[in-house]
């Protein structure tokens, strides 16, 4: 009986919210032609048009952002992998979630674990808008704490806050160029007051990004994020005063012309902040420098500063700098527009190699603003001069005749005999060299001619021999005297 009951009260509540649910949500056989327009809650308590969800999903992102205009403030707070943290701080919480198309919505956890439903926004005092495509939420006193986010949500979801406690950054001005030098300046107010932040123990710190919208139309497609500088709030550099909630600084515009999204955020450990201006448009330098060389050692080379911007005034333009010569001198150089209307720089000639040229521009756009650039370095290289040789119909009538006369005489045969004869004979004297070498003969062996004579005089040795043999004979009685008398005198003992 009790499940009965349970039964029919769910099937009650079910009936009293379905026209509440069906009013928010919009039905999707409204054709696309028509779309139907629909008011949407903001925090100033205004209303917001918002087209049809029936609409592309590109539209419906588009829309939503929007709404962002209508918002009372764009300070936000960090919505990394479906999570954020709310301060104490904070008094009124806006979040736009967009979703896939199609997906439920979001289901927000609070710090203390409860969760809020769509279904269960009213209850809450929670005012909650459902599309297609995107939640629109606005909380008034939310909880402190970790916040998350459960649902299949797309990365361009925002968290926007109204609170006492904001950063405050002066808008870039218009027309911006690639090489411009600009000035910032941000404050941390409470109330409307500037933070005294000599309550933290830890400097305060301000980061500049810039985000390409990723525009195919533009040079920074695909370009990212971009650093661009970070200030501490210490009072050095271009910072006024130390931990006073100010920052005042200057940074360089030095990367790709394009659309950007300039971003700044503000961490400390009690609460961070972000502050996300409109897009901007990072337009290219406006002047184009073109090098002239010089035709002879004795003319000097030319650097034509072209305008190619029509928006800059030309006679406002001073463009100073300083030119590196190849034997390392250094020189200053500056072009008033009202002295030299052509922007034409005379560059010293000091013979071949490289030049370097350091340049800054000055100058007014047409609406007044003043604005300091910094070109790119220029370099050139000037190759040694070299000169043609004259032509031979220029030469004079001598040179011309003794070159005919040379044309004129025979070559000389080359001498085949003379090698010929030449090798042969170093290949004999080599072999015979190496026969010597390996036989172990002596080189009078090569005398095979004498050969004959040696035999005759080898004939007449033993006739000689007979005739000595006689006088031999008697040399043994000779020496046996000699052992006689060598064995009566010799008186010596023995050693033994």
């Amino acid at each position: 009986m009790a499940q009965l009951r349970a039964q029919w009260w769910y099937l009650l509540v079910l009936v009293l919210l379905w026209p509440a649910a069906s009013h928010a949500r919009q039905d999707p056989a409204v054709p696309a032609e028509q779309p139907q327009a629909e008011t949407l809650p903001t925090t100033n308590g205004e209303t917001a048009k918002k087209v049809s969800e029936s609409a592309a999903p590109d539209s419906a992102l588009t829309d939503g952002f929007a709404l962002l205009d209508d918002l009372p403030t764009k300070n936000q707070i960090p919505f990394f992998e479906n999570r954020f943290r709310i301060d104490s701080e904070v008094d009124t919480i806006t979040l736009l979630m967009f979703r896939r198309p199609g997906s439920a919505s979001v289901v927000l956890v609070r710090p203390d674990g409860s969760k809020l439903h769509f279904n269960t926004a009213e209850e809450n005092k929670v005012r909650w808008h459902d599309a297609a495509n995107y939640d629109l939420i606005e909380i008034d006193n939310p909880m402190p704490g970790p916040w998350q986010a459960i649902g299949r949500i797309l990365p361009e979801s925002r968290v926007m806050v109204l609170t006492d406690i904001k950063l405050d950054v002066d808008p870039l001005p218009d027309n911006l160029m690639v090489g411009e030098t600009v000035k910032v300046t941000a404050r941390i107010l409470n109330g409307g007051a500037a933070i005294n932040a000599r309550e933290f123990s830890e400097v305060l710190m301000l980061e500049v990004i810039f985000i390409s919208t990723n525009n195919a139309d533009y040079d920074n497609f695909g370009r990212g994020i971009i650093q661009v500088a970070t200030f501490r709030d210490d009072g050095r550099g271009f910072d006024e005063r130390a931990r006073d909630g100010v920052f005042t600084g200057e940074f360089k515009l030095d990367f790709v012309a394009g659309q950007w999204t300039p971003k700044y955020m503000v961490r400390t450990a009690l609460y961070t902040r972000e502050l996300e201006q409109d897009p901007l448009i990072l337009k290219p330098a406006p002047i184009t420098p073109q090098v002239e060389l010089a035709a002879t050692d004795t003319e000097p080379h030319q650097v034509v500063f072209k305008l190619t911007e029509q928006g800059v005034v030309a006679d406002s333009l001073l463009i100073q700098g300083r030119i590196r010569y190849p034997d390392g001198n250094i020189d200053p150089f500056a072009l008033n527009a009202q002295d030299n209307p052509d922007a034409t720089l005379q560059v010293l000639n000091k013979g071949f190699g490289s030049y370097i040229l350091e340049t800054a521009v000055f100058g007014n756009w047409q609406n007044g603003r003043e604005f300091m650039l910094t070109m790119p370095e220029l370099s050139f290289v000037v190759n040694q001069q070299t000169f043609a040789a004259p032509e031979l119909e220029q030469l004079p009538e001598q040179l011309l005749a003794e070159r005919a006369a040379e044309q004129s005489e025979p070559i000389p045969e080359f001498p085949w005999g003379l090698v010929i004869g030449i090798n042969l004979f170093i290949l004999i004297a080599g072999s015979l060299a190496i026969w010597l070498i390996m036989s172990g003969k002596k080189p009078a062996a090569l005398l095979f001619w004498r050969k004959s004579s040696a035999s005759t005089t080898g004939a007449a040795k033993p006739a000689k021999a007979a005739g000595n043999s006689t006088k031999k004979a008697t040399l043994p009685t000779k020496a046996q005297k000699n052992n006689d008398l060598d064995d009566i005198l010799d008186l010596s003992l023995p050693d033994d």
